[in-house]
């Protein structure tokens, strides 16, 4: 990092203009992690004086309102340009975000977004190219056979590449062309991200990268933005709703209802304190997915039904309420990436357990701000929590731990400066 610090002295003086190459952004396509990283990092980008041409797919549903809703988003700061692509090649019976649909969209998109960037290099446009996710593929492949374009900077960010994590041997073999594509368009990148420190490794591991090509840039949230949606009146409908007036103490966790991300193991951990919980405790889980059912059933079957309750989703100003209701939050993922969601607990001055997955363990400090769990032990779960409980004495300063952890290393205006000083440090060497 003190590479990047140092690159600062020697900025250009003309604004830097670069090609972002993403697929999906906020709110345009939905409310996911890659899609605010992709808003929030062009958006703290231009306050810096960066001019960003964002490369994405069309919106799903191009209606007047979710356009409005961009144009709110963004405001004054927003990319100097914005280059929809086609990425739905498939027929209607398939499903453009399925494995498969992906196998056939993605490489068709990358090469795309690949032809678009290097031409607009070509013609002198832009000073730099960033890629996002698999995005680096089409561009990497068409860079390494163009002296003109190795001489502009290429930065790449593979995010937390779950196709290189999951223990599902059929999603394994599924997954098999998208870790080709991911390998072979980073290898070819000047910089490749790693979002935490703890997984500073991996890209050399899966993807082949050098390791003097890596470069440690975290994933962030924006502060403001998460507690701007915090609202009184919402605050006491939830308290209502969910009748927590009722409950303590108050578990929160949040995600996709899919096996890895191991609310199976909360219940299976959940049952055995049962004994040792006291009779008002209640575990609140928000999210949507396929192992809705699964988990309804598996609580019935433990005798947990009465304390546990499956939310749904919330709208975002719904789940920032909610954080500021709750009395713990709980994220016992088997695998993860950089985990922004442990990232908005935090920010609410929540303690945390969580799983010792991805990039959590750069965020989660054993009794400074909670404690990490060994993935897919339903025994350190449930030893991690009872240890938690016992020192509830403790959370205070555990959730004012938690807010300073982001604040001076996860806020976007943090993290949107160490990109820009990256982006001046490969201008600089390229004089």
């Amino acid at each position: 990092m003190g590479n990047i610090q140092q690159a600062t002295a020697a900025r250009p003086t003309h604004p830097i203009r670069v090609a972002m190459l993403a697929r999906v952004v906020f709110p345009l396509h939905g409310f996911g992690g890659i899609e605010r990283h992709v808003f929030h990092l062009v958006t703290h980008l231009a306050r810096l004086g960066v001019v960003v041409r964002l490369y994405v797919q069309p919106p799903p549903q191009p209606d007047a309102e979710r356009w409005q809703a961009w144009r709110q988003a963004v405001g004054a700061h927003g990319p100097a340009a914005l280059v929809l692509l086609r990425y739905d090649y498939t027929t209607p019976v398939l499903r453009p975000n399925s494995i498969i649909g992906r196998q056939i969209n993605y490489p068709l998109y990358t090469w795309q977004l690949g032809r678009l960037a290097a031409a607009a290099v070509r013609r002198g446009e832009v000073d730099l190219v960033h890629s996002q996710g698999l995005c680096a593929t089409g561009y990497g492949a068409i860079r390494v056979r163009d002296a003109l374009l190795r001489q502009v900077p290429f930065v790449a960010n593979p995010h937390g590449m779950e196709e290189f994590r999951t223990p599902d041997w059929r999603k394994w073999l599924a997954y098999a062309p998208f870790r080709a594509l991911y390998a072979y368009g980073h290898r070819w990148a000047d910089r490749a991200i790693a979002t935490d420190a703890c997984t500073q490794a991996d890209l050399p591991r899966y993807l082949g990268v050098d390791p003097a090509r890596v470069v440690v840039i975290p994933s962030a949230i924006d502060p403001a933005e998460c507690l701007a949606w915090v609202q009184p009146e919402l605050r006491v409908a939830l308290r209502e709703r969910f009748r927590l007036a009722q409950h303590s103490p108050i578990l929160l966790s949040v995600g996709r209802l899919e096996r890895n991300k191991g609310f199976h193991m909360m219940l299976a951990a959940l049952a055995q304190l049962r004994h040792e919980l006291p009779p008002t405790w209640t575990w609140l889980l928000v999210g949507q997915g396929q192992e809705a059912a699964a988990l309804q059933q598996q609580a019935h079957a433990a005798g947990l039904a009465a304390h546990v309750q499956l939310v749904g989703r919330l709208s975002d100003a719904e789940l920032h309420s909610l954080y500021e209701e709750v009395d713990l939050v709980v994220h016992p993922t088997l695998y993860e990436g950089s985990s922004l969601v442990t990232l908005e607990g935090m920010i609410h001055r929540r303690p945390m357990v969580a799983s010792a997955a991805g990039g959590i363990p750069d965020k989660v400090f054993d009794g400074r701000n909670g404690y990490l769990v060994q993935p897919g032990s339903v025994a350190d779960l449930a030893a991690k929590l009872r240890r938690a409980l016992q020192q509830r004495e403790q959370w205070g300063a555990w959730g004012d731990a938690s807010v300073a952890i982001v604040r001076e290393t996860f806020a976007w205006e943090v993290v949107a400066r160490q990109t820009r000083d990256l982006y001046v440090q490969l201008l600089s060497a390229r004089g």
